[in-house]
């Protein structure tokens, strides 16, 4: 957990400088967890607030007694709705997205928090670190997922083993499902017409993506990633 710690505060500390301090602004925890128990939970709420942000958290699992851990935590309801929430400057997602099914699940996932801010960040255990940090065996993760899934199995972690519960990301992993849920996501806010086709337009459209990294390193490579997304 102490560890944990340490490269969760080096990614928070990235975070924050980043986006020129978070005091004064509004930030949405997404994926927030209802687990109380380990110090590493939720910790990123607690420095948010700390540092004088506005904290939602929303999460589909029930949180609605994290506004009593964290005093001025405002929880909102899942799915968070724009139209219901203040104007919010950052979507903050800590270690969900490989939680959330397969690469289309994903992706849209992340189209899903573009649609609430302008900034995104996410971060995400590193699938070419040498350990997995959920089951705790070394390397297994770099076979093909079929193969990984298999041996979960056979050694008891059915639970680790489904796709909807784990999906693990390298960096180009998760570098090519940000770059396809913007591009998505301004082809639906813009559809492309025959005329604009006529004119020249792309079918598919690219708006400056401004991508920044933060690679944190434990046990001797690059334990997690975080990637800051402006739109």
């Amino acid at each position: 957990m102490q560890a944990s710690l340490r490269v969760r505060r080096q990614m928070y500390d990235w975070f924050r400088d980043q986006i020129g301090g978070v005091a004064g602004k509004t930030i949405l925890d997404h994926g927030s967890t209802p687990d109380t128990e380990h110090s590493d939970s939720n910790c990123f709420i607690q420095w948010l607030l700390d540092d004088g942000a506005t904290v939602y958290a929303t999460s589909p699992e029930p949180i609605d007694h994290l506004a009593t851990v964290f005093p001025g935590l405002h929880v909102a309801a899942f799915p968070p709705n724009p139209d219901t929430l203040p104007p919010i400057d950052c979507v903050l997602s800590s270690a969900t997205i490989e939680h959330v099914g397969n690469d289309y699940q994903q992706v849209q996932y992340c189209r899903d928090l573009l649609a609430i801010a302008p900034q995104v960040c996410l971060t995400t255990p590193n699938r070419y670190h040498w350990l997995d940090f959920h089951t705790k065996l070394p390397l297994i993760h770099w076979l093909p997922r079929a193969a990984h899934r298999w041996i979960l199995r056979r050694l008891g972690l059915n639970f680790w083993a489904q796709e909807a519960n784990l999906r693990l990301l390298s960096k180009r992993d998760l570098h090519r499902i940000v770059s396809r849920s913007v591009t998505e996501t301004i082809a639906a806010a813009a559809p492309i017409t025959q005329a604009d086709l006529d004119r020249g337009r792309s079918r598919t459209p690219r708006d400056p993506i401004h991508v920044k990294w933060c690679e944190p390193k434990f046990l001797g490579c690059v334990s997690n990633l975080a990637v800051l997304v402006h739109r």
